[in-house]
Order: C-alpha cells, then structure tokens, then sequence
C-alpha cells in the first residue's frame, strides 16, 4: 500500500520588529570623524626641523682648529663639525599665537654668549635660554585678517640681509655685516600690514643678543619695509630701511679692592683699610651708561628678483657705538662703523646654483674684530650650492677675508693680513 507523503510543516511566522532601542543621550552630538585637514586648533600647528653640519679647511692652518676663523660667525672650527640643529612650532594668531624655535649645539652657545654685557655669566647661556632662540606670544585683535601684530618675548632681530639659520641665505658662510649686527631680542613689537606694498615695525627691547639687560635703559627702533609685486603677487623688489638705538653697555661696574683696603661708596673706589685681611669687592654705578653710553644703527636691505632665475641683495650699514673714554670717568667717545654688502644667486637649474658675495666694513673700535684700531676689511666668497631635493641643501663656499692689519692666526703664533678658507656646508630640512 503505497505510502502517503508527509503534510508540509506549517509556514513559520515571521517575529514582528522589536521597537527600536531608545537613545540613552540624545542631546549628545555625532562622534566627529577624523579627517586630514581637521579644525581642532593642534591642526593649525606648523611645525619645521633642520640639522646643519660643515666641513671647513681654513689653509692658514692656525692651531688650535677650533675658534681660530677670525672675522667669522658660526663657522670658527676647522675640519668636520656640527653647527646646530633646531625645530620651530608657530600657531598662527587668531587672535591670539605664538612661536616657540628651539636650537642646540655650537652655534646655539655662540649665539647665547654674545650679549655685550661685560660679565658673560649674565648672557642667555649664563641663564638657560641659549636653546631658546625665540619664544613670543603673538595677538592680532581684529583676528587673522588684523592689520596689526602685537608680539611680546623674544624674537629674531629684523635687521640684516642674512639670517642664522643657513639654509635661508644665499652662501653657507655668513657675512662680515652679519657679525656687526643683532640676532636677536627680548621685549615688545609691534607689526601694521598697512598694506601689500607697505609695512611697518617698531621696537621696545632690552638691546642686541641678551634676555637679562645689562643696564636699565632700553632700546628702541624701528624699520619701514616697501614691497614692489608682480601679476603673481611675488616680491620683484622689497626695500627695508630701520633704525634701533639704545644703551648697550654695563650701567654697573664691580671694584676689586685687594688685602688690606676697601671700597669706598663716597670716593666710588679701594681706599686704604689695614684691618681689612682679605680681598673685598663693591659695586659702582655708571647710571652715564643709560645716558651717553648708547649705540645706534641705521640698517638699508634691497632685494630684487629681475628675472626668474636671478636674485639680487644689497645690505648697507652705519653704526655709531659709544665707549667709555676710561673706566673711572663718565666721558664717553663715539666710534663710527659702516659696511656694504653686495650678493646675487644665479639658479642654474632647479637643483644648481652659483652665488657670489662681496663686502666692504671699516671698523674704527674692534667692533667685529680682536684689535681696537681702525681697519679696513674685504671679503670676498664664491658659493656653489646643490639642491638634490627640495629637504636638503648642499653648499660649497669659497671664501677670502683681507685687512689692512695683520688680525688672522696662521700656525700658533703667526699673524697675516688675509684668510682663505674652504667649506662645504651640508642642511637637511623640512622647510
């Protein structure tokens, strides 16, 4: 008997939806999404690096290699060195920013050492600042279209053709000129974009290269900047002309007074004490510092760009530094300096270059160099450079320093009146 086929199961019901599941914070808003080009303000950080290295024979072979390249900025060691190295971090202001650009190494200490305070201890290596080449805070307070800049703590001098920080020059060696003038300052500055074709600055600080001031008087200066641009909105011509001014020698001077005598506030000197068994010291105000004792510098840099390939620049200077006539009178003597400074880079290619630099400085007071007595100095410096990518640059300079004075050390002892030197100076970075 034939078997009857098994009934078909009944159709399966479908489960209704279950009610979505209430939102346990609904005022909460959507997790944001990472995007590359997010808003958060850490966003807006710029950041850049450089590491920069040298290789120099300097063919007077004078010995000890290292501090013996008279006349010279941060390139004074002969062999392979390492100049320095540096990362910046900038947030615009909108309204409010700020730049912090840290360095270490030689060039660092150099540059931390060179307040002209008489006691070195007071410079901003003697202080722990010597990393620290700028740290400002910057408000616009119109916001980031603001024509005006206010920025306070210490920044980059605005003065000079030539900068620090190598890469950014036109030959690897830096200039006599750039040895007479400030590199940095410490105080108050303030910035009006007027318009595309004209700017300007003026300047409340404490004086060149020092943090801690040597005295209580301040400089002050400023500096017009035109610019000439072309349909693509790039400079074809910039002028900048600017002027600072202010004491910059000790308004203080420490008296050694040796066994057997004491300083005298009355008298401002060591008079005779039998009962004084050992050595004392007092302090003497030389507040005529603030007064007579000022240094002023008038600085014009032009740069023009003819063509394409070709970049020119002039830098002149006049400076006017006042020295005390002797240490234990308030009469002081004016002593002039001035220098000229010519340059142009020719881009042969994208990667090659060819840049050549003359100068003229008469200095009348040992202003740049060890002697105090009037010379007249020339210097002269051929520089290859190759850009094998746009984060590094390799430049070879050439260079002769000539002065009517026997001032450069050849062997230990000997002194000529020139110095040739070779370096190749090597920049990796990212800017």
């Amino acid at each position: 008997m034939p078997m009857e086929p098994a009934p078909a199961p009944p159709p399966m019901e479908v489960a209704p939806p279950e009610a979505a599941a209430a939102d346990p914070e609904p005022d909460l808003p959507p997790a944001e999404t990472y995007s590359e080009g997010g808003d958060s303000w850490y966003d807006s950080i710029e950041f850049s690096a450089f590491a920069d290295a040298y290789a120099s024979v300097n063919y007077n072979f004078p010995k000890p290699q290292f501090g013996r390249n008279v006349l010279r900025a941060h390139d004074y060691s002969n062999g392979f060195a390492l100049s320095w190295v540096g990362v910046n971090a900038s947030y615009p202001a909108d309204p409010v920013g700020a730049t912090v650009s840290l360095r270490f190494g030689p060039t660092a200490r150099q540059i931390g050492n060179g307040c002209p305070a008489d006691d070195k201890s007071h410079c901003d290596s003697g202080e722990g600042l010597e990393n620290v080449k700028q740290a400002f805070a910057s408000w616009k307070p119109g916001g980031a279209d603001s024509m005006f800049t206010l920025d306070l703590g210490k920044f980059e001098t605005p003065y000079g053709a030539e900068v620090s920080e190598s890469h950014l020059n036109m030959n690897y060696t830096r200039s006599m000129l750039y040895v007479s003038q400030p590199v940095f300052h410490t105080g108050l500055r303030a910035s009006f974009a007027v318009s595309d074709l004209f700017d300007f600055k003026v300047l409340a600080v404490n004086g060149w290269n020092n943090t801690i001031d040597n005295n209580v008087g301040k400089s002050f200066g400023a500096q017009l900047n035109f610019h000439l641009k072309n349909s693509e909105d790039a400079d074809v011509v910039g002028i900048s002309v600017g002027y600072l001014g202010g004491p910059e020698h000790d308004d203080t001077l420490v008296v050694h007074c040796g066994v057997g005598e004491q300083f005298s506030s009355s008298s401002t000197k060591c008079v005779s004490a039998p009962s004084a068994t050992t050595p004392s010291e007092g302090v003497l105000d030389r507040a005529s510092s603030n007064t007579k004792g000022w240094r002023h510098l008038v600085d014009l840099v032009v740069t023009a760009n003819p063509i394409e390939r070709l970049r020119l620049v002039l830098n002149a200077d006049y400076g006017l530094d006042s020295y005390r006539s002797d240490t234990g009178t308030n009469a002081f003597d004016s002593s002039p300096y001035f220098g000229v400074l010519l340059g142009a880079r020719v881009a042969i290619v994208d990667e090659f270059g060819i840049a050549a630099r003359g100068e003229y400085f008469r200095d009348t007071h040992g202003f740049i160099n060890p002697y105090t007595v009037t010379q007249n100095l020339v210097g002269g410096t051929l520089t290859l450079d190759y850009l094998p990518s746009e984060f590094l640059t390799i430049r070879l300079d050439n260079r002769l320093d000539w002065s009517d004075r026997e001032i450069f050390n050849k062997s230990i002892r000997d002194h000529v009146g020139n110095q040739f030197t070779t370096t190749l100076g090597v920049v990796a970075h990212t800017d």
